[in-house]
């Protein structure tokens, strides 16, 4: 427990809503520990950094889904064995030393892969201690934070990839990924669907276009769907693509089965309500469909960490890739008319699932914080040159 006042600050980053979403559920967290002695602050550090040539790059990463695949590709799995070589490793370096000095934290907690940290730990010799949460299932070398005193992972598997590398077990804690608490409540799912005007004993299939809205060819596959599974309905998630959301609805107003949505606050209850799920598989997402037990199947996963997720999730059972719509149909519909395949994924999740992340991850910072460095001893070894020059 706190007994002093002491200081967490997290680094995230927006590229995709998963790592916002970390931060905010380890925040929640907290806030709902009512710990006196703690304060909490985040910090979208490349964002505050370089607004301009990050907001670019936002773009660049939303659409290399679609345009640039091979691109991302290349630097996902660019030089995976030099662990210290990131083409923006001093990226954000400025404004990092800036907020050490300005907000004199106790403890840092990284839910995005930020290099730049590294710089601090080997060439600054700044001791505060760093934390990093991982927020994929596969490891990827730019999570790697040189003298980080603990790893927050998803799996088993993930721990023994760190330490193939050189991490040290003790400082491999397998807590999955942190989501909100909300995912492990029990939800009335025969009202939930009546009051969405869909019928509880038809098994129900939710489709994710992501949160950015970027996939297309929605209206063929849900036909295409209601044909080959003609017991079954559709719930249609569109995100923020406003377009995609009016075409839809214009082109099944007159299906009873088939429900089209925009952005919504209520996957917990879709997942909880649905037997199928296909979407993205993005680290989050993914985890909170871990959590409510709904196999998925992930359609044409992006190079990099969405096929490292996808391949993952399919070794252990828990979804199936399909890399063409036909696939994906064909997939539903073997699914959907052999429940006995469901149940044997669904099975395998409900053995695998890590219940309470964000709870676990928590405790365990707090005694991190407990052993932590006065501040006044780790900024003295902050070099004079970073004192002086770092505007």
């Amino acid at each position: 427990m706190v007994t002093r006042n002491k200081k967490i600050l997290i680094i995230t980053g927006s590229f995709g809503n998963g790592h916002l979403q970390v931060t905010q559920s380890v925040v929640n967290q907290f806030n709902e520990m009512n710990l006196d002695n703690l304060t909490v602050i985040e910090h979208d550090l490349f964002l505050e950094a370089h607004p301009i040539l990050t907001s670019i790059c936002k773009k660049w990463y939303i659409n290399s889904f679609k345009y640039f695949r091979n691109m991302y590709k290349s630097f996902y799995y660019s030089k995976p064995d030099q662990i210290d070589k990131c083409f923006y490793k001093y990226y954000g370096l400025n404004k990092l030393i800036n907020l050490l000095l300005k907000e004199k934290p106790d403890l840092i907690l990284l839910t995005f892969p930020t290099p730049v940290m590294s710089v601090l730990t080997e060439q600054f010799d700044m001791n505060i201690p760093i934390a990093t949460v991982m927020t994929d299932y596969r490891l990827q070398k730019n999570w790697v934070t040189p003298h980080s005193q603990k790893y927050y992972l998803a799996t088993e598997e993930l721990k023994d990839e760190f330490a193939a590398i050189g991490i040290p077990r003790n400082q491999l804690k397998v807590t999955g990924i942190p989501i909100s608490d909300k995912f492990e409540k029990d939800i009335d799912t025969t009202s939930w669907l009546r009051q969405n005007n869909l019928n509880p004993e038809k098994p129900t299939i939710l489709m994710s276009a992501g949160a950015f809205g970027v996939s297309k060819g929605f209206g063929q596959m849900i036909n295409d769907i209601l044909t080959k599974s003609p017991h079954s309905q559709v719930v249609m998630i569109c995100g923020k693509n406003k377009e995609l959301k009016r075409t839809l609805a214009n082109q099944f107003k007159d299906y009873d089965n088939v429900l089209i949505l925009g952005y919504t606050k209520q996957m917990n209850e879709w997942m909880a309500s649905s037997q199928l799920m296909i979407t993205k598989p993005g680290g989050i997402t993914i985890s909170e469909a871990l959590t409510r037990q709904i196999p998925m199947i992930f359609l044409d996963p992006a190079p990099g960490q969405e096929l490292e997720n996808a391949i993952y999730f399919e070794e252990k059972g828990y979804g199936k890739i399909a890399y063409t719509p036909k696939e994906a149909i064909q997939q539903v519909a073997s699914l959907t008319n052999n429940s006995t395949s469901l149940k044997e994924m669904t099975k395998a999740m409900s053995e695998s699932r890590i219940p309470y992340s964000t709870y676990k991850l928590c405790k365990d910072l707090l005694e991190l914080l407990d052993h932590s460095t006065r501040y006044e001893e780790v900024y003295g070894k902050v070099p004079l040159y970073a004192k002086l020059f770092v505007k």
